[in-house]
């Protein structure tokens, strides 16, 4: 385990944001090329989902007929069905949809959004996320479309793999992407509005709680999590001019006690800087609906102690305890904003106590995280 002055040593060299590598990916959609990635659990989350990119998308140069560009998209053959994508929708009339679509056990829920030709030929971020209650479509982080949801997870064949450019091998390269494609995330619960529009113009890496960011800076690694990448047929690497700044992330110790999901995780919602009232922590792998409490304490221990089978990873002295309720596909969260008077370098440290049935006594604990404030 990091000690808990780990963050104060690196503190001076990472709180001033560093521009981003200008570098990213191009496909076109007369030439077969996507990126890929292995199937694992993660690539599924049952917790409610988010995936977002920066994009440029050219329908002047779109093949004629039905096309289907696809920016991401998971599940490709397996029952016949995806599992969930984003992806346009276009044809001989001049159709152009962009197509937010999760699919659960009984039913699948559609987002679209009609977008007018060349608007997106610039720089864009999309973003899309579903919680179980509602599925929604962001564009440069304003709301355009939303449906509603139906409750349910989404659905998991267990073994297909997630594409980013492209969608299936049907006639191919009917659904390659056409345009450029960088900076793309996923985070294994639904960011809100507001979370969304704090990070879209920062590149993100070593972000914890099973968060994957593939910066696409010349490779395909997730610098978050473990999901990389290998890239198939023609995927061009090539400068952009996208300016974004990179903040220090939060990080995570200790581990979870498991209970009947397994290791519950924790993840920062956005970057926790001065002036960013839309922070949060969220913890997945709850129980659905369960009973929760937040501890929340100024510093971490140099090991953990164990109470009730409960492995307790920050400082009880100055502890300070917050109820919660997980949502109905076993998200925790708890916002704490930042205003502009938090004093910058401010740490503190946090862990999620959890009534879960399968735990010792009743309980589970998910792992630890420590929050450095920032400008």
């Amino acid at each position: 385990m990091q000690s808990k002055f780990a963050p104060l040593l690196i503190l001076a060299a990472a709180l001033s944001p560093i521009a981003a590598q200008n570098v990213g990916v191009a496909l076109s959609a007369t030439t077969d090329g996507y990126i890929e990635i292995p199937y694992t659990p993660q690539v599924v989350p049952q917790s409610g989902l988010t995936v977002e990119a920066w994009i440029t998308y050219d329908d002047a140069t779109l093949p004629t007929g039905w096309r289907y560009p696809t920016l991401l998209r998971q599940g490709l053959s397996v029952g016949g069905s995806e599992n969930f994508f984003l992806r346009v929708n276009a044809n001989n009339t001049g159709a152009r949809v962009l197509l937010w679509k999760v699919v659960t056990a009984t039913n699948s829920v559609n987002v679209s959004w009609t977008f007018a030709a060349g608007q997106l030929t610039t720089w864009t971020h999309v973003a899309a996320t579903y919680n179980g209650t509602s599925a929604v479509l962001y564009i440069n982080g304003a709301q355009v479309a939303s449906a509603v949801g139906n409750g349910q997870p989404i659905r998991d064949f267990g073994n297909e793999v997630l594409r980013i450019g492209k969608g299936s091998d049907v006639a191919t390269p009917i659904e390659v992407w056409n345009g450029q494609i960088d900076e793309v995330r996923m985070w294994p619960f639904a960011r809100t509005q507001a979370e969304i529009q704090s990070t879209m113009n920062q590149e993100l890496s070593s972000v914890p709680g099973l968060v994957s960011t593939w910066n696409l800076n010349g490779t395909f690694l997730d610098s978050s999590s473990t999901l990389h990448a290998t890239s198939s047929g023609q995927v061009t690497v090539t400068a952009n001019t996208l300016a974004l700044t990179t903040p220090l992330q939060p990080f995570s110790f200790g581990t979870s006690t498991p209970g009947c999901l397994g290791a519950m995780s924790l993840s920062p919602t956005s970057s926790a800087q001065v002036g960013n009232a839309a922070f949060a922590m969220a913890c997945t792998r709850t129980p659905p609906s369960a009973l929760a409490v937040w501890g929340l304490s100024l510093g971490a221990l140099p090991g953990s102690f164990n109470v009730l089978g409960i492995d307790v990873w920050i400082d009880p002295t100055g502890l300070v305890t917050l109820t919660a309720l997980a949502d109905g596909l076993g998200t925790l969260r708890l916002g704490v904003p930042m205003p502009s008077g938090t004093p910058i370098g401010f740490s503190f440290a946090a862990q999620a106590l959890v009534l879960d049935v399968c735990g010792s006594q009743g309980f589970t604990a998910s792992n630890a995280m420590t929050v450095i404030v920032q400008p």
